[in-house]
């Protein structure tokens, strides 16, 4: 048989195992086999057994007609049109020509690889111009900035389905909105105030409990809230979508958070992990990364970690447009992402920034069309015959030594970088010209040297890391109480997202909070604002302490204290209080100065 690449229907796991059986010793056998859980439309609440203890011979039938994916360690998987897609395939992956026992022979259609013509030639180095707009002058609190995204409208989604949820298993639906920020309140709180067990805040120890949540909602309120938590009406679920029961909030905090994006130039395209430890079809594994096991998001952000858009990997029921799964599934993340980014800016020429995982000359291609620029590293085996120098002979020359060439009559550019290791980097816009000079140790000499860096790597790393300084944010102050729904974290996740957008733009537009003293202000203003209970106490640790109940006119009353204390405005002697913030005011102007904003 010779060397050609044929489409194939997907095999089935048994029908898998049948054929790796028969093989002889002449062919390589796969080491790995992964499965997924079939779209039998079974869904459930609960979290699934140990998944360990999973033995192939003790698979039910629809797991085994349940389409397989293999690899081999050198992990190149080829699909049906000879390119290499490992990031590109959906749960039914292609083997190699040299597996070819494994494929089936009866179909004869074809693709064939697209040509280019190269020269050794600089591109135009600007596809259009930019004119960046500057954030107004910060005139939000905390808590204004992060209600931006948690709305009613999102209050009302949670409260609603809640309750829903609750009455269809014959408990009282009755949770309030004032119920449901003091619950998220909480949740923010356990991102920077942990405790190993949930019921710790609650409890009347001098090593454990939370004067602010046990006064802002009872132990047992939250666990009701917790246990009935949802965010979709469960008789009316999409089977081919297994986010299906977060869609709603994941479709609402998309457009939220696209109506209030900064305006920038530079945009960042990566993936991203929600840690879960559970079972479900569309958790992960990833080595290498920081967190391993979870859920897997394709994310958008601006360079300094703005999320603009996500959306949830589910393998091949990934909600992406059809009108590009012809070019791969890295490239139909970026042009989804290049849409939504099209919406935002009202077609103005922003720059995409994407890892070896997405790029590809096609994309490049079609992205230069559009008018779009993008900038991302790439992988050898999708140069499309680029003739540079091998990595190997590049290797061998001296330190910062780079080798570029241009396809001809396309703004396209690919580069060879030798640092530490060859970089290979594609542009539609960015030129290598001109290099500048960094500053590395040399092991061979002993100090440090100066090699030359191509402009368009210096760009790359300059752009490219909004999406892990918005990992970074989040997984500072992760939401950490743990509930028993496999959705509980995607659920704390969109409120850890929300708010470092918050957050984002509160820097954006020129304030002055770290990230911790932000999100404890929301937090302490969510539980004091909206809690049921009379008993208030005070807490003089911070400056920026009680600054939203301070404002919500509610319950400030002037009573008498039979020493006197430093008025909080005028800081002179004072006999009179008030009784919720705790702070000694004089009863007339003071007391109103106080209590407005300036």
């Amino acid at each position: 048989m010779d060397n050609k690449y044929y489409w194939k229907k997907p095999l089935t796991l048994h029908e898998l195992m049948e054929e790796i059986e028969n093989l002889d010793e002449s062919y390589d056998i796969p080491d790995t086999i992964s499965i997924f859980p079939p779209s039998d439309g079974y869904e459930t609440d609960e979290d699934s057994g140990d998944e360990a203890k999973v033995d192939i011979n003790n698979l039910p039938g629809n797991q085994l007609r349940a389409e397989a994916e293999v690899s081999f360690e050198n992990n190149d998987i080829l699909s049906a049109d000879g390119y290499d897609r490992e990031d590109e395939l959906p749960l039914s992956s292609f083997l190699q020509p040299k597996h070819q026992k494994l494929l089936f022979e009866t179909s004869t259609f074809k693709k064939s690889k697209p040509t280019f013509t190269w020269k050794k030639t600089d591109i135009n180095a600007c596809l259009s111009t930019w004119q960046e707009k500057q954030g107004s002058k910060n005139t939000l609190s905390p808590i204004d900035l992060f209600f931006l995204f948690v709305d009613d409208e999102i209050i009302d989604l949670i409260r609603n389905f809640t309750n829903l949820y609750a009455s269809q298993h014959n408990r009282s639906g009755d949770v309030s909105t004032e119920e449901i920020k003091c619950f998220i309140g909480i949740l923010l709180l356990s991102g920077y105030y942990k405790f190993p067990r949930r019921a710790m805040y609650w409890e009347n120890a001098e090593d454990a409990g939370s004067k602010l949540v046990y006064e802002a909602m009872s132990r047992d309120r939250f666990s009701f809230i917790m246990q009935n938590l949802h965010c979709n009406d469960n008789t009316k679920l999409t089977k081919d979508d297994k986010f299906t029961k977060l869609r709603p909030l994941f479709d609402t905090l998309n457009k939220k958070f696209q109506a209030f994006a900064p305006f920038q130039e530079f945009h960042s395209l990566d993936e991203s992990m929600v840690p879960y430890y559970g079972g479900h079809g569309t958790k992960q594994f990833i080595r290498g990364k920081p967190i391993r096991w979870g859920y897997k998001f394709w994310t958008g952000t601006t360079r300094n970690g703005y999320v603009e858009w996500f959306e949830p990997y589910q393998g091949s029921g990934t909600q992406l447009p059809k009108k590009y799964h012809h070019l791969g599934l890295g490239a139909s993340v970026v042009l989804q992402f290049a849409d939504v980014l099209m919406l935002i800016y009202n077609n103005v020429p922003y720059h995409i920034f994407c890892d070896n995982f997405f790029t590809s000359i096609i994309l490049l291609i079609e992205l230069a069309k559009r008018g779009i620029k993008c900038t991302g590293t790439m992988r050898e085996n999708r140069l499309q015959n680029c003739p540079l120098k091998s990595s190997k002979a590049l290797k061998k020359e001296s330190r910062g030594t780079f080798d570029y060439s241009c396809i001809e009559g396309e703004n396209i550019i690919v580069c060879k970088w030798n640092d530490n290791n060859v970089v290979t980097i594609g542009s539609n816009v960015t030129s290598p010209f001109p290099t500048l000079s960094v500053k590395r140790f040399s092991q061979k000499e002993k100090k440090h040297i100066y090699i030359n860096q191509p402009h368009l790597i210096k760009k790359y790393n300059e752009n490219m890391g909004g999406v892990d300084r918005a990992d970074q944010n989040i997984g500072l102050y992760r939401v950490c109480i743990r509930g028993k729904k496999w959705y509980s974290s995607l659920f704390s996740h969109c409120i850890d997202m929300a708010e470092q957008n918050a957050w984002q733009l509160h820097k954006f537009n020129g304030g002055k909070m770290d990230h911790l003293t932000f999100r404890r202000c929301i937090a302490s203003g969510l539980l004091e604002t909206f809690k049921k209970t009379t008993k208030r106490g005070p807490s003089k640790q911070s400056k920026y302490h009680r600054m939203e109940s301070r404002y919500d006119r509610l319950d400030h009353l002037i009573v008498y204290q039979e020493k006197q204390t430093r008025c909080g405005y005028c800081h002179k002697l004072a006999a009179f209080r008030c009784s919720k913030c705790n702070v000694a005011l004089h009863p007339k102007e003071c007391f109103i100065k106080y209590h407005s904003r300036e």
